[in-house]
């Protein structure tokens, strides 16, 4: 395994990502436990979580995974904070009280004292950011949090957060957690530029664009039983006649290079500038190891060029951004 440096933080992590979505639903604790075991087995150092998947489920399945494999301190942990968890007013968004609830709620499902990487996994147009990281430096302060970050955030508010812990003395941004695969490139627009002057590593998600460009849907209309899209409404919109287009290209172009369209897509990704690596969510072992050879696939100036074709820089042909409310085109 060839790390690579987290941006300002120095941190040396591995450029997959084991990802923790599935954890609870679809994949059962037994399989959760195999693949995690696997993923640091491989070298992978690095497991993103969410308060909210699952309903919390994830954290607690990953948190008694890595209390039965004794492996809490040789990886990076992170967890994030912003959606909704419950029913109340303020079970919500990054004011103080959300993100310092939703901590402690969480190193107590994974089982730690300190999470790594704590995000926020939105950004929140309510609230001043100075509140958000006021408390965030004050969890970090008692030790429950060593670094901060921020997922799918404009550019303009990553920098904001940026100056304003700048003046303040508060924790400053270590990463960004954007979406990024071929069918939508526009973080290369602003996002990748602002991290890269700004030294922030970037943890990209959903690099086979929700296993399109692994050519698991033929049909935008006929989604296979159990896939992702079949599930909610949010992910049914990342499923698009272009994007299937494009991804049977994926797929044609794998072929003749003697590899998966799955690794194709996830090294594509990797071989971008300023990406430091992107989040794998296998439902089970045997994709994990499907995965895990995405690493050595190499792509020359002419593949990149064939990506360049299907998909120019900066542009998309299926909305990614559907989840962030600042993002005005949705393409749907």
């Amino acid at each position: 395994m060839q790390y690579r440096r987290l941006g300002r933080s120095g941190l040396q992590v591995s450029p997959l990502v084991l990802g923790t979505m599935n954890f609870g639903n679809p994949t059962e604790e037994e399989e959760a436990y195999a693949i995690v075991d696997a993923a640091v087995g491989a070298g992978i150092n690095l497991i993103d979580c969410a308060d909210i998947y699952n309903q919390g489920e994830a954290e607690r399945i990953l948190g008694e995974a890595l209390k039965r494999n004794g492996r809490r301190h040789h990886v990076i942990l992170t967890s994030k904070v912003y959606n909704r968890t419950g029913q109340g007013p303020n079970d919500q968004g990054n004011t103080r009280h959300h993100i310092i609830e939703g901590c402690e709620k969480s190193l107590k499902r994974l089982r730690t004292d300190y999470i790594d990487i704590y995000f926020l996994h939105r950004t929140d147009f309510n609230v001043p950011q100075e509140e958000s990281l006021e408390a965030l430096a004050d969890l970090r302060q008692q030790g429950k949090i060593r670094y901060i970050a921020c997922s799918t955030h404009p550019a303009w508010r990553t920098v904001e957060g940026l100056h304003l812990a700048e003046r303040h003395g508060y924790p400053k941004f270590v990463c960004e957690q954007p979406p990024y695969n071929l069918l939508d490139r526009r973080i290369e627009n602003e996002i990748v530029p602002m991290c890269r002057h700004y030294d922030l590593g970037i943890i990209s998600w959903s690099p086979l664009a929700q296993g399109v460009l692994a050519g698991k849907y033929q049909d935008a209309e006929q989604l296979p039983e159990g896939s992702r899209a079949s599930l909610r409404r949010v992910f049914r919109e990342r499923v698009t006649p272009a994007g299937i287009a494009v991804g049977q290209q994926i797929v044609e172009r794998a072929k003749a290079m003697a590899c998966p369209a799955s690794q194709l897509a996830v090294a594509w990704v990797l071989h971008q500038p300023g990406i430091t690596g992107t989040i794998i969510g296998p439902r089970n072992v045997d994709q994990l190891n499907d995965l895990l050879p995405s690493l050595k696939v190499k792509l020359s100036s002419e593949d990149l060029a064939f990506f360049d074709e299907l998909v120019p820089p900066g542009r998309y042909v299926t909305s990614f951004f559907n989840t962030a409310e600042w993002m005005k085109s949705k393409g749907i």
